[in-house]
């Protein structure tokens, strides 16, 4: 991560690694209000294959508390890579511009 992120997305960060263990996170956008915090934000949580997409998207909304709208875009390993190849896809469009906030090692 080169760029400086809000408390509240690198907190949200912390809270989706404890929560489901996933591979990756993006940031896929972020709005910010007149004075500069985070008013929204939106990330895209890649998980192993062994994992449930619906069911992890179900679980982060209910059991993570965020100060400011967050939406979770949940897509397991396998449906990414296959998706991410496709340039037409909406996972391209985040591998190819949207920030990578973890990566598990």
């Amino acid at each position: 991560m080169n760029k400086t992120y809000s408390t509240v997305i690198l907190n949200m960060v912390d809270e989706i690694v404890r929560l489901c263990d996933p591979s990756l996170i993006y940031l896929v956008s972020e709005k910010k209000d007149r004075q500069g915090a985070t008013s929204s934000f939106k990330v895209c949580v890649i998980i192993p294959e062994c994992g449930e997409p619906e069911a992890v998207e179900t679980k982060l909304l209910l059991q993570t508390d965020c100060p400011v709208p967050c939406d979770f875009i949940v897509y397991s390993l396998e449906d990414w890579n296959e998706c991410a190849e496709d340039d037409c896809s909406f996972a391209y469009r985040v591998e190819n511009g949207g920030e990578r906030l973890y990566v598990k090692e």
